[in-house]
């Protein structure tokens, strides 16, 4: 242990030992000379102290300055030594090309992978909320416990009781955004456009702390019905675009709709809450009662909430509870909304995306893992043929401390190398990542490389630096003199430095084993969501997306049924509809009905059920097909009896067993109707989730504004889109057109979560795969080097050329046989955290497994034949000869 570890510093201990020795030696110098002029030996020892002073003061005096000498020495000696050390690793490795560069590719790559992920998860679950306090920012939803209705959004005029009874909630208020579904005109500035719009109550600004890039925010009361609610605010971007930018703007008037509203400020730059594609936001209270009626049962309001300085999310919760809980006693209508469900901001804003980020966390966390692996096999391989240089440096006086630390500053030197390698890819890695999933991670768009990016890039580097680094370093250290001067510079192994890397290319294999089993899960997951049926056909249908003007046009069915027959009568048109929810954009809303002969206890609410407003001949603009009875005809019209089309899942929970095609469903409390067909089922929501019980309703019997027009073309669908413009502005010159999409477009954006999560860790299952292999190779390479004797002299004894092939691809199989069965080990364990991102696979599917190690045991044979093909090729006259 002496002979490792020596401190070319001083300790405190040894100074203050050292300080007593030199005082004690000038006492007694002058002690004795005292005493040879005839003093006793007490008198003089007593005299020299005396003469001597304050001992006690100048032994602390000395401490303090010896071990300040100390200190300046021992930073000017570790400064020198790094400074040396530093240079001798960079000329190291300048003599060794092709191992810098492999080594500095591999820890790139890795080091790389995890700065680019966690940029990602730092923007999206780290960073700040952009806005003051963030940690006192809560999501409000009512809670229906008896439905199951968990996440259900809140009344207006619920949300109006819990503001004016609030205590520990500073503040609160709601919202209404539907992305490609709420929106206002904006007109008089050229052609009318369709905005997207979040229109917001009273609360809504102060629960956030909103501060305007310009101008100022509503007050309360131009937030309320009666008040001065005609205005507006601008988002930053839609400033930018729309007015340049121009401060004049703010007191202005814009109109929206049919009325002038006043500009009062632009919101910050980089807000994008509730979502970054919005322009305006707009009081609700200008939303007439005839498209959102101001009921308790109207729950579409998304709430935000504010606690009061010192309050948690248990006291926010059980005030609102509390208050739910009088409400639902109150009013019949609530009867079963007596709870709410809270939870922060952040996390209902990152909502499923966090379990997401999490495995492609791990996932490059597993990838740097193999990185620093495979270059610990290298530097293990490294150090053996280094081995005469440190028997020379230890024969010659050099301590095993200084060998580690000369040998870990090299380790840190080719890490640095490599990890500012890797964070020059990961800003190519986040620019990628920000192009394909921009729109999957809320907050994503946002992610870049600041400070604390670099942090954790310098964190990741120093740690894979040491990880790597520090066992090929100690067994450096503890060099064999005799053995390594006697092989010189040819490189030997001891039973323990193959054991070791054995060790290492097992443990590689199984963590990549672990990582290409994530990616054939994420891909096997992925095809079985592709293969699900949605329940129409996206091929050649064009959306297009508008809402009707009730002040231009007070009986709108007119204007409604003009449009579609103008579209129809297009040339190419094959077919024509509308529907409110466009598939795969939103379930419609919620309504409640009864059968005949179903009692509703008093105080409690009837069933509900999805319902869409369609048009006629929506299914066959679909592709959806009618299972029983009829759509929609345009005889259904308002003075004809009510009638209903419901889907098969409406059926199976309401008709088990029977049909449903002629029954009577009574909507409303009072409105008996007709189910006149039953249709397939159609995914609204996403391709994971399963249609739920879903009303058809005709327009002209019970109308919304807002529609989708769904046209199918026979050619291509985008080509028809100006015709299709110009036939709706036929009917209305002012009619603005909000998005306009293809079918196909939205089934591609329902799966573009699971897509891209599916194509990072193939890719990153297929780093480390490479990896795995590259580092079989290498160790498999490296033993028949070393055993080229050994084998030539087989050879020479007439061993058979393919039993030493044999023997090498059979050691490398091995190897990967462990590592495999280590793998699948580890794979069962981790499925579990794969689960949440999965859709119809079981990540213990055995055929997967299977498959995956086949693949992992083919690539190690692969990996292992061509050193193998290089040991049964060796010449035993050139070997021997070369001894």
């Amino acid at each position: 242990m002496k002979r490792f570890i020596s401190f070319p510093w001083r300790s405190s201990e040894r100074i203050a030992r050292e300080v007593d020795e030199e005082l004690a030696y000038h006492l007694e110098a002058r002690a004795n000379a005292l005493l040879a002029t005839g003093l006793s030996s007490h008198e003089a020892r007593r005299q020299a102290e005396r003469e001597f002073g304050d001992v006690a003061a100048t032994r602390d005096y000395l401490n303090r300055l010896d071990r300040k000498t100390n200190a300046t020495r021992h930073r000017r000696d570790y400064l020198g030594d790094l400074r040396q050390d530093v240079s001798y690793a960079l000329r190291t490795l300048r003599r060794s090309p092709g191992f810098a560069l492999t080594a500095m590719v591999t820890l790139a790559l890795g080091i790389g992978a995890n700065v680019a992920i966690f940029t990602i998860v730092n923007a999206v679950l780290l960073r700040p909320l952009p806005f003051p306090r963030p940690e006192t920012l809560y999501r409000v939803w009512s809670h229906n416990a008896k439905d199951g209705m968990t996440h259900a959004g809140v009344s207006a005029v619920d949300l109006d009781d819990f503001r004016a009874q609030r205590r520990v909630v500073e503040d609160l208020g709601g919202f209404w955004y539907a992305s490609g579904g709420s929106g206002i005109d904006l007109v008089g500035r050229g052609e009318p456009q369709r905005l997207s719009a979040v229109f917001t109550t009273a609360g809504f600004y102060g629960a956030l702390g909103v501060r305007p890039e310009v101008g100022r925010v509503p007050r309360e009361d131009e937030l309320v019905r009666g008040g001065r609610d005609r205005v507006v605010m601008l988002t930053y971007d839609f400033w930018m675009r729309e007015f340049g930018g121009d401060r004049r703007i703010v007191g202005q008037s814009v109109t929206l709709g049919a009325e002038p509203y006043e500009v009062l400020g632009v919101l910050p730059r980089g807000l994008a809450f509730p979502a970054r594609d919005v322009d305006v936001f707009v009081p609700y209270s200008t939303i007439p009662d005839g498209s959102i009626p101001r009921l308790r049962m109207v729950r579409n309001l998304d709430v935000v909430a504010r606690a009061r300085p010192g309050a948690g999310m248990a006291q926010v919760h059980a005030e609102l509870n509390a208050i739910a809980a009088r409400l639902s006693r109150e009013y019949p209508e609530n009867a079963a909304w007596g709870a709410t469900m809270v939870q922060p901001l952040r996390e209902a804003m990152t909502g499923d995306v966090r379990t997401g980020l999490l495995v492609l966390l791990g996932a490059v966390a597993f990838v740097l893992l193999i990185a620093c692996v495979n270059v610990a096999s290298l530097l293990l391989a490294r150090a053996s043929v280094r081995g005469r240089e440190i028997a020379v440096r230890l024969s010659l006086g050099a301590v095993g401390g200084r060998l580690v630390r000369q040998l870990m500053t090299e380790s840190l030197v080719l890490a640095g190398l490599g990890g500012a390698a890797g964070v020059l890819l990961a800003v190519v890695g986040v620019r990628a990542l920000r192009t394909l999933g921009a729109q999957q991670w809320p907050l994503g768009a946002d992610a870049s490389i600041d400070g604390a990016v670099l942090a954790f890039a310098f964190g990741v580097t120093i740690a894979t630096g040491l990880l790597f680094g520090i066992v090929p370093a100690l067994r450096s250290s503890r060099s064999d003199l005799q053995r390594d001067l006697r092989a010189g510079g040819r490189g030997v192994a001891g039973d323990r430095a193959m054991g070791l890397r054995n060790s290492l290319v097992v443990a590689e294999v199984a963590l990549a084993m672990m990582l290409v089993v994530g990616g054939g899960v994420m891909t096997r997951s992925f095809l079985e969501l592709l293969a699900v049926d949605p329940g129409f056909r996206s091929d050649h249908a064009v959306v297009f997306n508008y809402t009707l003007s009730t002040e231009r046009h007070s009986d709108y069915v007119p204007v409604y049924t003009g449009i579609l027959d103008r579209v129809r009568a297009i040339p190419g048109v094959e077919a024509a509809a509308s529907i409110k929810d466009a598939p795969l954009r939103g379930v419609g809303e919620i309504a409640g009905f009864r059968l005949p002969g179903m009692t509703i206890p008093a105080g409690q609410e009837g069933p509900t059920a999805a319902i869409l407003h369609v048009s006629d001949g929506i299914f066959r603009t679909l592709g959806t097909p009618i299972k029983a009875g009829r759509e929609f005809l345009p005889t259904d019209r308002g003075d004809a009896p009510l009638v209903l089309v419901v889907n098969e899942a409406f059926e199976r929970k309401w008709f088990p067993g029977e049909r449903a095609l002629g029954k009577t469903v009574i909507a409303g409390g009072r409105v008996r109707a007709e189910i006149v067909g039953v249709v397939g089922d159609i995914r609204q929501r996403s391709m994971a989730e399963v249609a739920v019980p879903t009303m058809y309703i005709h327009v002209p019997q019970n109308g919304r504004v807002r529609m989708n027009l769904v046209v199918r073309t026979r050619g291509e669908p985008l080509a028809m889109v100006p015709l299709v413009r110009e036939a709706i502005r036929s009917v209305d010159r002012q009619q603005a057109i909000g998005s306009v999409f293809t079918l196909d477009d939205a089934r591609h954006d329902a799966v573009a979560r699971p897509r891209l999560l599916m194509v990072l860790m193939a890719g990153f299952g297929v780093l480390g795969l490479s990896l795995g292999a590259l580092g079989l190779y290498g160790v498999l390479a490296y033993l028949v080097n070393l055993r080229q004797r050994e084998i030539g002299v087989r050879l020479a004894l007439g061993a058979d050329r393919r039993r030493v092939l044999r023997m090498v691809v059979g050691q490398g199989v091995q190897l990967a046989g462990v590592g495999v069965v280590l793998g699948l080990a580890g794979s069962l364990a981790l499925g579990r955290l794969l689960a949440g991102v999965l859709y119809g696979v079981d990540p213990a599917d055995p055929i997967l497994l299977a498959l995956v190690a086949l693949t992992m045991l083919a690539v190690a044979f692969a990996s292992s034949w061509f050193p193998a093909r290089r040991a049964a090729s060796v010449d035993p006259a050139v070997t021997l000869r070369e001894d």
